[in-house]
């Protein structure tokens, strides 16, 4: 099957996630074809009832599966315009010496390797005649060291370096990483059901499940889309905060413009008493 159409394409990683389906909605919503990967097939009423919406089955720990959805997505003969991973496993939530190291391997790899696999896999599919948008989401650890969480932790580090590294490398994507902070999403079911989970971080996320709003699906819509109308200039490279960062102000987009190591991971206080380069 093969399709002519001119409208723009998104394509959604684990488009049956929460945040997938919402922003598939929304994406709709603005006349997009929506694209997508699922494994899960208990939400995917919620998409077939979308308009050019098209659903390819992929499971990320098998690589076939990879394989065989980006075919499928060739067939259509779409470029995309815009890719955002949503793909996000908690598990598993012990100390790393504790749990078992395969299982933590494949945490990191879900969370982080896999998905630069589909996205290496979807880059010739680009649409290359613009600057292409990819979006990973951050997630817990970049401001400090949460216990129990360095698969999940370790892997989203990657995903903001890596951000960081495709935009020097590729002039024509604009590669970001957003953080949604504490949204209500499946993500907090699958903590609350582990038995792994600490006494501290079970009553945490309880707590926000029960008596906290969070960040809802429409502010992480906006952001992505006003970082993805900013271009690589403001947003490239960068890690973004939807509920700390002043996005969708001029401000802001002239600071990042001005600044090339804003939201970018770096050592804080990088220049205090700096001695300069030693080899000098």
């Amino acid at each position: 099957m093969e399709t002519n159409s001119k409208k723009k394409t998104v394509f959604l990683s684990a488009i049956t996630s929460d945040i997938g389906i919402a922003l598939a909605e929304r994406y709709s919503r603005e006349g997009y074809i929506i694209t997508g990967t699922y494994r899960s097939t208990v939400l995917l009423h919620k998409l077939k009832a979308l308009p050019d919406c098209y659903l390819f089955y992929c499971d990320l720990e098998e690589e076939d599966t990879i394989r065989e959805s980006v075919r499928k997505f060739a067939e259509l003969g779409l470029t995309w315009e815009t890719f955002i991973s949503c793909a996000s496993w908690p598990l598993p939530l012990q100390s790393f010496f504790s749990g078992d190291f395969a299982e933590w391997s494949r945490s990191v790899h879900v969370n982080a390797i896999e998905q630069f696999k589909v996205l290496h896999a979807l880059h010739p599919f680009r649409d290359r005649e613009a600057v292409s948008n990819v979006v990973f989401f951050a997630g817990p650890g970049t401001n400090n060291a949460p216990k129990n969480y360095s698969a999940l932790t370790i892997a989203k580090i990657m995903l903001f370096k890596m951000c960081e590294l495709l935009h020097e490398e590729n002039k024509d994507l604009n590669v970001f990483i957003v953080g949604p902070g504490w949204t209500k999403t499946k993500t907090h079911e699958i903590i609350l059901s582990d038995p792994n989970v600490s006494p501290e971080k079970y009553k945490e996320t309880l707590e926000f499940m029960q008596n906290r709003k969070g960040t809802s699906m429409d502010e992480i819509y906006d952001c992505i889309r006003w970082l993805s109308l900013q271009g690589r200039e403001a947003a490239g490279g960068r890690n973004f905060s939807v509920v700390h960062d002043y996005w969708n102000t001029d401000e802001l987009a002239k600071a990042l413009q001005q600044d090339e190591w804003m939201y970018k991971l770096r050592r804080h206080g990088n220049d205090w008493k700096d001695k300069g380069d030693p080899k000098k």
